[in-house]
C-alpha cells in the first residue's frame, strides 16, 4: 500500500472496525482500525473520509463519544455530499436518542449511494427505532436484495416481525439470515414470538452457548422480550463490562422498552454516559 495514500488507510480502518465487531476479534482488529484512522488524518487532515473513519473509531470502538461525534461532524463539514461521512454520522446520531435526525442523515447517505448495503440497512435501522415498521421492513428488504450474503441482512425484517408479534414471518426471515451468530439471535426471538416455549428455550440456550463472548447484548434483548428483567439486566451488565458495541443502543432500543422504568436501567445508562446532541 502507498504509505502516503490517506484514503486507503481510512477505508482499511473502517474494514478493521467491522471485522473486530463481527468476528469477536476486537482486541486485535480495533487497534489496527485506530492506527489506520489516525494515520489517514495525519497524512490528509482535509480528507472527509479520514475524519469519518477516526470519528467512527472514537465513538464506536473507544466509546469516546463527544470526540467521535466531533470528528464525524468535521467530516461532513469537509464534504457535505460524502456518502461515508453521511452514513457514519447517521449511525452515531441514532445512538444519541435523535432518531429523526438519524433518519434524515441516513436518507441523505442512501441518496448519495443508493446501491450501498450499509446505507440502506442503516436507514432501516433508523426507521425501526422510530417505530416506522412498514417502511423499515421495505428498506431492509431492499438492503437484503443488494447484498443477500451480508451479516445481519435479515435482522430488521425479523425485528419488525417481532414488534408485530408475527412469529411465522420472524421465523422465516431468521432462517434466511446468512450470519450464524445473528441467526441464533433472530431464531431465539422468533421462536418466543411464535409461542413455542420448547423451541424458544432451545434457541436461547444455543445463543448463550455459542454467542456469550460476542453477543451479550443480543442475549439481553432476548431476555427483555421474554419479560425476564433480571436476566436481561444481568446480560446488559456483561455487555457493558465487555465493551460489547450493542450496548450503544441502550438509550433507543425498543426491545428494551419495558426495562426503562427500572432503576437499574437508569444507572446503566448513566454509566454509559452518552453526550447530548444539539
Amino acid at each position: 500500500m502507498d504509505p502516503d495514500y490517506a484514503l486507503a488507510y481510512a477505508e482499511r480502518s473502517e474494514a478493521w472496525t467491522l471485522i473486530g465487531d463481527l468476528s469477536g476479534q476486537g482486541k486485535t482488529a480495533w487497534p489496527k482500525a485506530r492506527e489506520d484512522a489516525e494515520k489517514a488524518v495525519a497524512i490528509a487532515p482535509a480528507l472527509a473520509e479520514a475524519h469519518a473513519a477516526l470519528g467512527w473509531v472514537r465513538f464506536f470502538v473507544e466509546w469516546k463519544f463527544a470526540e467521535g461525534l466531533s470528528e464525524l461532524k468535521r467530516a461532513k463539514q469537509l464534504s457535505p455530499a460524502n456518502p461515508t461521512a453521511n452514513d457514519l454520522l447517521a449511525r452515531v446520531v441514532v445512538y444519541l436518542g435523535k432518531p429523526d435526525e438519524a433518519e434524515k442523515q441516513a436518507r441523505q447517505a442512501v441518496e448519495l449511494d443508493p446501491l450501498a448495503f450499509p446505507a440502506q440497512n442503516n436507514l432501516a435501522r433508523a426507521l425501526f427505532f422510530q417505530g416506522k415498521l412498514e417502511e423499515a421492513d421495505a428498506i431492509a428488504r431492499k438492503a437484503a436484495e443488494l447484498h443477500p450474503a451480508a451479516a445481519s441482512s435479515r435482522r430488521f425484517q425479523v425485528l419488525v416481525a417481532v414488534q408485530r408479534r408475527d412469529g411465522e414471518t420472524a421465523l422465516r426471515e431468521a432462517q434466511l439470515e446468512p450470519d450464524e451468530g445473528y441467526r441464533r439471535f433472530e431464531l431465539a426471538l422468533a421462536q418466543h414470538v411464535r409461542g413455542d416455549r420448547g423451541a424458544a428455550d432451545a434457541a436461547l440456550a444455543d445463543l448463550i452457548a455459542n454467542g456469550r463472548d460476542q453477543l451479550a447484548y443480543q442475549i439481553a434483548q432476548v431476555y427483555a422480550v421474554r419479560g425476564d428483567k433480571d436476566k436481561a439486566f444481568e446480560w446488559l451488565q456483561i455487555s457493558f463490562d465487555t465493551h460489547d458495541t450493542g450496548t450503544l443502543g441502550l438509550l433507543i432500543d425498543p426491545l428494551l422498552r419495558d426495562l426503562r422504568p427500572d432503576p437499574r436501567y437508569k444507572r446503566l445508562l448513566a454509566k454509559l454516559d452518552l453526550p447530548e446532541t444539539q
